[in-house]
C-alpha cells in the first residue's frame, strides 16, 4: 500500500517540474507516468526567459544553456526569396539575465529536470498507470498498475493531473474542457537541411499556399521542421517521410534539399481550457488544464510556470507551514493567464496559416516588414520580449496580494532584474521560501499565514541604490514570494 500526500500523475516537463519543486521543500510525494521514460520526440522547443529564471532557482539554467540553442533573427522567405530579417540578439537586455530567445527541446528539458529529482532522491515510477481512481474521506484513492503486471493500492491526500490533454483527472473530474481544433493537419519533423542560407536563426518561408517553419537545433544544418500537412496525404495517421520530403522540397521557393530525418509526426492543433485548474483536493496542470497553439513558444513555459507556482504552495500545506486555504490561489492566479493565452495564441496561428486573401497579404507583405522595423526600436524590443518572455506575467488581483506598492512595483509583479557592481538583484532569490528584502534598516515585515522557511536580507550600498533606481523603497521591506512574485512592500 502507497499511502502518500502528493500523488502526481504524468512526468513531463510539467510533472517533473512539480516534482524538482517539491523536493526544494522537502514535501513528500509520488510522481508516475505510463511512459516508459522520459519523451524522446517532442513538438515543444521554446524555453522563455520565465522559465530560465525558474531553472536557475534549482541550479539548472546554466546547464540547460549549454544544451539549446540562441536564436539570434527570424528570416521571413517570401515565394523563394528572403525578403525581411528580424534581428533579435539580447532584446531583452536589462530585464532579466537570459535577454535572448532560447530553444531547447522538450526532451532535453525533461531529462535535465529528471537529473536533478535524481539527484536529491527522487524517482519516477515509469510504466506506471492509475486504475480504479475514487475520492474518499482521505482523499483519492484507487491502484497503480505496472507495465510488468503487479499492481498495488494508494492512498493520496492530493492528486494532480500532469498527464497532457487527455489527462485522465481532468476525465475523472469530469471537468469540461471548453474549445475547438483546428480543421487543418500538421506535420512536425526532425531533419538535416542543405542550404546555402546561414544557420543562426528561425526560417519562416510563406508562399501563396503554403507555410513552413525551421527552427534551428543543435547541430550541423539540423532543424525542426512544422507546416500544413499537404492534401496529397489522406491519412495523416499513416504516411512516408518521402511525401513529406517531397512536398517540403518542392514547395519551399529556394534551393534545399532534405538529406535525412530523426523522426517525423503529425498533429491537430486545439486550443481549449478547463472550466477550473482545480476541484476538490485535485489540480489539472500544463496542457491537462490548457491547450493552445505553438503560436509564440508558449504552451510547455504554461505549463512550467503552473507547476512553479502549485509546488511552493502545496509544498507549504504538507509540511504544515500554511494552510489549505493557501491552495485556491493556484486557480485564481493560474487560469486567467490561460484564458488570455489560448485566445492569442489561436488568433496568430490563424493568421499564419488561414488561406484567406486577408491573411495571406498579411503575412506576406505586412508582418515581415513590420517586424524588422519595429525591432529595431528599443522600446518595441523591451514590449515583444516582455510578451513572449512571460516575464510580464503578474498577480495583482490575486488574493495573496495586498495592493502594496512602491512606485512602478506592486505586490503581485514579478520581482525584477536588475545589476550593480558586482551582484544582481536574484541572487537574493536563490534560497527556497520567503525572502524579506529590508532597506534603509526598516522592520521586518509579517508574512500572514506562513511559518516556512523565511530569509531575511539587509539592503545597502549600491544594492540598494539600484534597488531604488529599480522602483523599490529606499526604506521599508519588500516581501517577495517563493516564486518570485513580490508578496508585499511596506514602506518605512
Amino acid at each position: 500500500m502507497i499511502n502518500t500526500p502528493i500523488l502526481i500523475l504524468g512526468a513531463g516537463p510539467t510533472g517533473l517540474m512539480l516534482s524538482a519543486q517539491l523536493h526544494r521543500y522537502g514535501a513528500p510525494h509520488v510522481i508516475v507516468d505510463r511512459k516508459p521514460g522520459v519523451t524522446k520526440v517532442s513538438k515543444a522547443l521554446a524555453v522563455q526567459a520565465r522559465t530560465l529564471e525558474q531553472y536557475r532557482q534549482l541550479g539548472i539554467a546554466e546547464t540547460a544553456i549549454e544544451d539549446g540553442f540562441m536564436a539570434g533573427s527570424v528570416r521571413f522567405i517570401i515565394n523563394g526569396r528572403v525578403r525581411a530579417t528580424a534581428q533579435f540578439g539580447e532584446i531583452g537586455a536589462g530585464l532579466s539575465p537570459y535577454p535572448f530567445l532560447f530553444i531547447l527541446e522538450q526532451s532535453r528539458n525533461e531529462a535535465l529536470l529528471l537529473d536533478h529529482i535524481t539527484s536529491r532522491g527522487g524517482t519516477v515510477q515509469w510504466s506506471t498507470e492509475v486504475t480504479d481512481l475514487q475520492r474518499n474521506s482521505e482523499g483519492y484513492a484507487g491502484t497503480l498498475k505496472r507495465a510488468d503486471g503487479t499492481s498495488e493500492p494508494f492512498q493520496c491526500r492530493y492528486l494532480v493531473g500532469c498527464g497532457g490533454a487527455s489527462s485522465p483527472v481532468r476525465h475523472f473530474l469530469d471537468m469540461p474542457f471548453r474549445g475547438a481544433t483546428n480543421e487543418q493537419s500538421f506535420f512536425v519533423a526532425d531533419i538535416n537541411l542543405d542550404t546555402d542560407l546561414e544557420k543562426h536563426g528561425l526560417l519562416l518561408v510563406f508562399n501563396q499556399s503554403d507555410f513552413f517553419a525551421f527552427f534551428p537545433m543543435p547541430g550541423h544544418n539540423h532543424y525542426r521542421a512544422i507546416g500544413v500537412l499537404p492534401p496529397s496525404i489522406a491519412d495523416p495517421d499513416d504516411f512516408s517521410f518521402d511525401n513529406l520530403k517531397t512536398h517540403i522540397e518542392e514547395n519551399l521557393g529556394f534551393p534545399a534539399k532534405v538529406t535525412s530525418h530523426s523522426w517525423f509526426s503529425a498533429y491537430r492543433v486545439h486550443h481549449r481550457i478547463a472550466d477550473s485548474f482545480r476541484s476538490g483536493d485535485a489540480f489539472l496542470v500544463g496542457d491537462a488544464a490548457h491547450i493552445h497553439s505553438p503560436a509564440g513558444g508558449q504552451g510547455m513555459n504554461t505549463g512550467l510556470g503552473d507547476a512553479v507556482n502549485l509546488g511552493w504552495k502545496l509544498a507549504g500545506v504538507v509540511n504544515g507551514w500554511a494552510s489549505p486555504d493557501l491552495l485556491a490561489s493556484y486557480s485564481e492566479e493560474r487560469r486567467p493567464f490561460g484564458v488570455r493565452l489560448v485566445h492569442t495564441t489561436d488568433r496568430a496561428f490563424t493568421m499564419l496559416v488561414s488561406k484567406s486573401a486577408i491573411a495571406r497579404f498579411v503575412r506576406t507583405r505586412i508582418l515581415p516588414y513590420w517586424l524588422s522595423t519595429v525591432l529595431r526600436f528599443q522600446k518595441t524590443r523591451r514590449l515583444l520580449f516582455k510578451t513572449i518572455s512571460q516575464t510580464v506575467i503578474d498577480y495583482r488581483k490575486s488574493s495573496l496580494s495586498d495592493g502594496s506598492g512602491s512606485r512602478s512595483v506592486r505586490s503581485g509583479d514579478r520581482f525584477p532584474w536588475f545589476e550593480w557592481d558586482g551582484g544582481n538583484s536574484f541572487e537574493w532569490l536563490s534560497n527556497a521560501g520567503y525572502i524579506v528584502l529590508r532597506f534603509g534598516r526598516a522592520k521586518t515585515g509579517e508574512i500572514p499565514d506562513w511559518t516556512g522557511p523565511v530569509t531575511v536580507i539587509e539592503v545597502t550600498g549600491q544594492a540598494a541604490a539600484a534597488a531604488v533606481k529599480a522602483g523599490l523603497p529606499g526604506r521599508g521591506a519588500v516581501i517577495v514570494r517563493p516564486d518570485m512574485h513580490v508578496a508585499k512592500i511596506t514602506a518605512g
